[in-house]
């Protein structure tokens, strides 16, 4: 006896919801989870009232040749060119994941460049060992800004300036200090001072400025050792005078210490403390602060360790370096992204906080009410 077609109708669409509902189901679970939103930039806090600083000048303008068209190529072809422990910045956004290799940095201090769709500037300063990544971008401006060297100093450290309004920038304060956009603030991209080695391991697909290209750009040398070398081993303190007194410093003017801003705070992490505790929970004011170091490769990151309301407290996972545990949900997380991995967090990422490398006397000079983390 056959059923008449009406019957089947139900029955058809009962089969097509199911349908449906399984194909929605292994979408959900075999496709890539996408990023909930595109990283955005953060703001610099206010820097101090600066009109009374005084910037020395060293060099003509662009005698340092910063990097407008930066070439870059794959890790498989930069490999060759690049030691395993060779110092590297670092940075991924939105997907995007770059290298910049300090031996080529020194030379030019700055690179401009376009990453996961973001104009940025890559700034380097080798007197004082520290490295910011900068939004080109500015607010009510149809172009982003072009930065070169302008070859003057405020306490050793970079002074930036942009090409299109002369203003000059301050590295470590983020902000104009003379000309016309003077006051105005920039914003930054967190970004990591680590080994070669260290950052293809974790971001194998990464792209790396090119030694070859850029050393045809500029009809140079070669790259193959950074020109400051013998100056990070020295005594010497930058190259004018020093801006703080002996007494205040924490562990002596050349050594390193991972630098922290929040909220207009400031704070120096010895890298000999960082060494022998590796991960801190620590809290800045109000800010609780997340600080990860890595002894091997010399790689600092900090974070706030809160999530919405929540602060979190972490703990190195015994198994797997470079991946931290948080106590309250046991969520797995990137020690240099501050990106969740795995658990009730998972794809949740921690708010990046403004911190780079520096000789103690550098940020001492910056920030002389800068506190000194005590185990």
């Amino acid at each position: 006896m056959s059923i008449p077609f009406k019957s089947w109708i139900p029955i058809l669409g009962g089969i097509g919801l199911i349908v449906i509902i399984a194909v929605g189901i292994a979408a959900f679970l075999f496709l890539p989870r996408q990023r909930p939103h595109a990283d955005q930039p953060l703001p610099f806090p206010p820097p101090p009232d600066t009109r009374e600083f005084e910037l020395i000048s060293v060099l003509p303008p662009d005698a340092i040749p910063a990097i407008v068209d930066p070439v870059l190529v794959s890790a498989e072809t930069a490999a060759p060119e690049l030691n395993p422990d060779e110092r590297v910045i670092g940075l991924v956004i939105n997907g995007d994941a770059r290298a910049y290799p300090i031996t080529i940095l020194s030379a030019h201090e700055i690179v401009n460049d376009i990453v996961g769709g973001e104009p940025i500037a890559v700034t380097w300063c080798p007197l004082c060992y520290t490295a910011v990544v900068f939004s080109r971008g500015l607010e009510g401006r149809e172009q982003p800004l072009v930065f070169g060297v302008s070859g003057k100093l405020l306490h050793n450290t970079l002074i930036m300036y942009d090409r299109d309004s002369e203003t000059l920038w301050s590295q470590l304060y983020g902000a104009g200090l003379r000309g016309p956009l003077a006051g105005t603030t920039l914003a930054y991209f967190p970004s990591v001072h680590t080994e070669w080695e260290a950052w293809r391991n974790q971001f194998p697909d990464t792209m790396v400025l090119s030694k070859q290209d850029t050393c045809i750009q500029f009809n140079c040398d070669g790259y193959a050792v950074d020109r400051y070398a013998s100056y990070y081993q020295s005594s010497a303190e930058g190259l004018i005078d020093r801006q703080i007194p002996r007494e205040s410093e924490v562990s002596g003017p050349k050594e390193l210490v991972l630098g922290v801003v929040t909220d207009g705070n400031a704070r120096a992490y010895p890298y000999k403390v960082l060494a022998e505790t590796g991960l801190i929970n620590d809290q800045v004011d109000e800010t609780p602060i997340l600080v990860w170091f890595d002894p091997s490769s010399e790689t600092g990151t900090a974070f706030v360790r809160r999530q919405d309301d929540r602060i979190l407290t972490f703990s190195q996972d015994p198994e797997q370096a470079g991946i931290l545990v948080d106590n309250e949900t046991r969520s797995r997380w990137l020690a240099m992204t501050g990106e969740s991995i795995a658990g009730e967090l998972s794809g949740s990422r921690l708010v990046p906080l403004i911190a780079t490398p520096a000789f103690e006397f550098a940020w001492m000079a910056y920030y002389p009410d800068s506190t000194a983390y005590q185990p």
